[in-house]
C-alpha cells in the first residue's frame, strides 16, 4: 500500500510556468490552513525571487518559477529570469521538495523548462548559476540531455555551493565539475574562473 500512495504522489502532479503572481496564488491555495515555510522543504527556494518592484522591465517580464505541484504540495520549483548584471537569462536554482526527493520531479521540471526556454528564447543562451553537490550529481547529465533534446544553448558553471561536508568524494565531485565545464565550454569557463 505504501508504494501505490508513493506512485501517485509522483505521477499525478503537474509542472507549469509561473509568475511570481500566479506562484504566490499556487502558495496560499495549496498551504491556506497550514503554516508553512517553504525553505524548510524546497532549500535554494527564495520568496524574495516573487517580488520584483524594483527590476528593470525585461527582469520582471522573464521572471518564471517553473513549478512541479500537486493538491497538497509543492514539489519542486525552478527560477528563471533575465539579469541585468549578466545580460543574460539565467537559472538562479532548480530546487526539490525534500519530501519528493529521488521520484524524477526536477527531470520533470528541466523538461517544462527548457521547452518553454527554446519557444519564448530561441536565439538565446540559457545561464545557470553553479551547482551544488547534488545539484551535481543529479541535474547536470540531465541538463545536458534537455539542451540536445530541445536544441537549446547553455552555460553552466562548476560546482560552487558547499555544504561543510568536504570529503574525497566532495573533493573529486568539485574537481570533476571544474573539469567537465571547461571541456564543455572553455571560453566561457576562462572567462568566468579566469585561467
Amino acid at each position: 500500500m505504501i508504494y501505490l500512495k508513493t506512485f501517485e504522489s509522483v505521477t499525478n502532479y503537474k509542472v507549469e510556468v509561473l509568475t511570481g503572481d500566479e506562484f504566490r496564488e499556487l502558495y496560499w491555495k495549496i498551504y491556506d490552513k497550514v503554516n508553512m515555510n517553504l525553505k524548510d522543504k524546497i532549500h535554494y527556494f527564495n520568496w524574495d525571487d516573487i517580488s520584483s518592484i524594483f527590476s528593470k522591465d525585461k527582469h520582471k517580464e522573464s521572471s518564471k518559477f517553473i513549478t512541479a505541484y500537486n493538491d497538497k504540495d509543492i514539489l519542486g520549483v525552478c527560477y528563471i529570469a533575465w539579469w541585468d548584471s549578466g545580460e543574460h537569462y539565467s537559472v538562479s536554482y532548480l530546487s526539490t521538495n525534500k519530501d519528493y526527493f529521488g521520484m524524477g520531479v526536477s527531470k520533470r521540471i528541466l523538461d517544462v523548462l527548457f521547452k518553454y526556454f527554446s519557444e519564448t528564447y530561441p536565439n538565446e543562451i540559457m545561464y545557470w548559476s553553479g551547482y551544488s553537490i547534488d545539484g551535481w550529481k543529479y541535474l547536470h547529465k540531465n541538463v545536458i540531455e534537455m539542451a540536445k533534446k530541445y536544441n537549446v544553448k547553455v552555460r553552466e558553471k562548476a560546482i560552487e555551493y558547499m555544504k561543510n561536508d568536504w570529503s574525497d568524494e566532495t573533493r573529486q565531485l568539485y574537481n570533476q565539475s571544474k573539469e567537465e565545464i571547461k571541456k564543455l565550454y572553455p571560453e566561457w569557463y576562462d572567462m568566468v574562473y579566469g585561467y
